[in-house]
């Protein structure tokens, strides 16, 4: 078994940052908050070794703690040992920290704000473990579906279920702190509150009493929880450890609701200073206005507009691809740490409820397990009994994520910049003039399956004991789809060209295959008088079979060239 070594560091607003040990020493600290963090640390194993696919998801529970203290938690792998920790926090830099992981962003709508009257509800679920499935669960309660980790079998975190009650949450870090511990155990409560609303709960209304049985013992994760249910209501409750407020979505001026990190009646503050994502909120809640005044708000428009958004404070890139710079990153590239489009964003839920009067089978869960930047969305009902094996992957030896997921975070590679990969995408890389980013293959697939479906459902020969098939059919096209992508060139930069009088040598070290082992069947080779800024610029000179070509007439002054692997 592989083991990882982390140090784990504090930073508070407008502080150096600190070690765990600083702050449980710190008179300041109070004395329930330092218990709780050697509670944690006796829990979770501070500067100890954790098995690698667990990492991340004790990550997410220590990070949603320090959040209640107002503290950002950064985590580094790291060789140092604990005596050479001094050093290591004096070389970080204040802006070098890991921004929350479990920070989603969520939004739901009544009826009266679709075009077809059916209630939505979303969510992007932003954590650190990418391994991400969709099960099915039914334990003699209600059905349901919902988004779960990879092999986790107990815990749930946003779904459907028979009665047509949906449920979803993001984390909220401006409310009143609960204990560290209640009847669901120790650590983040969300997982289990959303098994059992889903299990038991049939209405919004029944979700409301299910929280007031939870405010004597209160909740360990203060939460901004969605719901819809088959009866046209709809209502984000904010909950806080022993309270909580209810926000129906009748009371807002255009019917939908959108939150990210905090909540309307929590403490705020200054907003726009936190990492509550309020830049999230801000264009998750534009993207719907407009498109509830223009009578738009469908599940594919909350995938290609909302969810996909990847403008940043300070930036609008539209239209893409971005044609210029932003901060110091490379031509055409954003990081999407606080875009709703994330980095973190590991999977993703539409919920097309049932109209009035509508059947509850015939809610929709618009699934996708992966990144939105590179995996597409499709139908899931709980009504068909299962989910595709394209979304439940195989438990033995040991969890792996199902298969559109492991597509999904295999093609990541190809959409970020390659001097900051996971934080910062390229977004011609995405969509080009070309027509050959990823952008360009996906979004008309995901469109496709949407208008399938859709004709599927308002078909006269629509049938309820053809929903299994019809899903796994949908799900198996989507994941070969994602299969055969492959991308137009890789880009390699050289960086130590060889002379050789007035002739170039130029080498190149051995290109790594994509999905499936294909290496490039060859190479070209560019050049231009300008520093490239994309794929379309510059002239192609030479093809070549080797890793390796001459410039026998290297043009005078300046010249910069590019090697490109053609699949």
């Amino acid at each position: 078994m592989r083991f990882i070594r982390f140090i784990l560091i504090l930073k508070q607003e407008g502080s150096r940052p600190r070690s765990i040990s600083e702050v449980c020493a710190d008179r300041q600290t109070s004395n329930l908050c330092r218990r709780n963090i050697l509670w944690l640390k006796t829990k979770y194993g501070f500067n100890h070794h954790f098995r690698t696919y667990k990492v991340a998801d004790s990550m997410n529970k220590i990070s949603s703690f320090f959040a209640y203290l107002g503290v950002t938690m950064m985590v580094f792998p790291t060789i140092h040992t604990d005596d050479s920790a001094d050093s290591f926090l004096n070389s970080l830099p204040d802006s070098t920290y890991l921004e929350g992981l479990n920070e989603c962003t969520t939004g739901l709508a009544l009826g009266v704000a679709t075009p077809d009257g059916r209630p939505l509800l979303w969510k992007n679920r932003d954590v650190g473990n990418a391994r991400q499935e969709f099960h099915y669960f039914d334990d003699g309660r209600i059905p349901f579906i919902s988004i779960t980790y990879s092999g986790e079998l107990e815990q749930n975190y946003g779904g459907v279920n028979a009665a047509g009650f949906a449920l979803e949450n993001s984390n909220s870090y401006n409310l009143s702190n609960g204990p560290y511990q209640n009847g669901f155990g120790y650590g983040d409560d969300d997982g289990h509150i959303h098994t059992l609303a889903l299990a038991t709960c049939r209405t919004v209304d029944d979700f409301q009493r299910l929280l007031d049985s939870t405010n004597v013992a209160g909740r360990t994760l203060n939460c901004n929880y969605g719901a819809i249910d088959a009866f046209g209501n709809a209502a984000m409750f904010e909950t806080a450890g022993y309270r909580y407020t209810r926000c129906d979505a009748a009371t807002a001026p255009d019917g939908f609701l959108v939150r990210s990190n905090y909540s309307y009646s929590g403490q705020i503050g200054n907003v726009r200073s936190s990492s509550w994502g309020p830049h999230r909120h801000d264009a998750a809640y534009t993207r719907f206005r407009w498109a509830v005044e223009r009578n738009l708000l469908t599940p594919l428009y909350v995938y290609q507009s909302v969810i996909r958004d990847i403008s940043v404070d300070g930036l609008d890139p539209y239209p893409l691809p971005f044609n210029g710079y932003f901060g110091n990153y490379s031509f055409g590239c954003i990081p999407n740490g606080e875009a709703v489009c994330r980095a973190t964003t590991r999977g993703i839920l539409v919920v097309q409820g049932v109209a009035s009067g509508g059947r509850p089978e015939d809610a929709i869960l618009w699934a996708n397990a992966g990144s939105m930047l590179t995996s597409v969305a499709t139908p899931l009902w709980v009504r068909a009994g299962r989910v595709p094996v394209e979304y439940d992957g195989p438990d033995a030896p040991e969890p792996s994520g199902s298969r559109i997921n492991r597509r999904s975070v295999a093609l990541l590679s190809n959409v970020y910049d390659a001097r900051n990969f996971g934080t910062v995408v390229d977004t011609w890389k995405l969509t080009n003039p070309a027509g050959t980013g990823l952008w360009d293959y996906i979004l008309p697939l995901e469109r496709r399956i949407y208008e399938k479906t859709m004709r599927f459902v308002q078909s006269p020969q629509f049938s309820y004991d053809r929903l299994a098939a019809f899903q796994a059919e949908i799900a198996q096209q989507a994941a070969d789809s994602l299969d055969a992508w492959r991308p137009t060139y890789t880009m390699t930069e050289l960086t130590s060209p060889l002379f050789n009088g007035r002739r170039l040598l130029l080498r190149w070290g051995e290109v790594a295959g994509f999905v499936g082992g294909h290496g490039p069947e060859h190479f070209r080779i560019y050049r231009s008088t300008l520093p490239f800024r994309d794929g379309d610029q510059g002239t192609m000179i030479a093809e070549v079979d080797g890793q390796s070509w001459e410039d026998a007439s290297p043009p005078n002054g300046a010249a910069y060239y590019r090697v490109e692997g053609a699949y």
